[in-house]
């Protein structure tokens, strides 16, 4: 953990670092990097968090994990959030790999997660033998019943509440998704999802280039 966190204590011997004002007792683990200003409520989100991988987790400068924010983590997994993105109330699913840019806006009981094991996707002998696995495992880890995909959420992207965005998705730039929509398949940028099943209903505006923050500026300072 970085030493300049002004919201975490000591990293003790165990390699985790604890929240000042945390109710629950878990901590951060040790691969878990925070930028500058980054706030979590509690380490309660990490309760399953598994990674092994040395960047396990990593949140940008002003990020926030709000309201029992949860990152499920299997030991191959890796998380990255960019700068001043808000987490309220997420459920990260990780079993390979899930990235969100800067900016994004994620709300209360959305799912993101890199596998999903429906039937269409997975025999019923190797749910079977996922859950058998995780009885033996003394952590109840359950390893995947499919082969994980990468999913993507590009910067600014806002996501409604109780939305899921399934494995191999990306969420293009200024996309939003609008509330309790399940997203199967990629989203174009600027995009406006919802609905079930989703559907495009409009394209906003780029206004959120670098050109166009550069020309608001100018106007602002006139």
């Amino acid at each position: 953990m970085k030493e300049n966190i002004p919201t975490t204590q000591n990293t003790l011997a165990d390699g985790r670092s604890y929240l000042e004002y945390d109710w629950y007792g878990g901590g951060l683990p040790a691969n878990v990097s925070l930028g500058k200003d980054v706030y979590i409520d509690t380490s309660y989100g990490f309760a399953s968090f598994f990674s092994e991988r040395a960047d396990g987790l990593r949140l940008g400068d002003a990020t926030g994990a709000y309201d029992r924010t949860s990152f499920v983590v299997a030991p191959e997994g890796r998380i990255s959030v960019g700068a001043y993105t808000v987490l309220n109330g997420t459920y990260l699913v990780c079993n390979e790999r899930i990235s969100i840019g800067d900016h994004c806006l994620v709300a209360w009981g959305s799912v993101i997660t890199d596998t999903w094991g429906d039937a269409r996707s997975a025999t019923l002998e190797a749910r079977r033998a996922s859950l058998s696995a995780a009885a033996r495992d003394a952590r109840r880890r359950l390893p995947p019943v499919c082969a994980p995909r990468p999913v993507t959420l590009e910067d600014n992207v806002w996501v409604g509440f109780d939305s899921v965005i399934l494995p191999g998705v990306t969420l293009g730039r200024g996309c939003v998704v609008g509330c309790k929509t399940v997203i199967p398949q990629d989203v174009p940028p600027y995009a406006v999802v919802v609905g079930q099943p989703a559907r495009i209903v409009r394209y906003l505006d780029a206004d959120d280039t670098g050109e166009a923050r550069a020309r608001a500026l100018r106007e602002f300072a006139r």
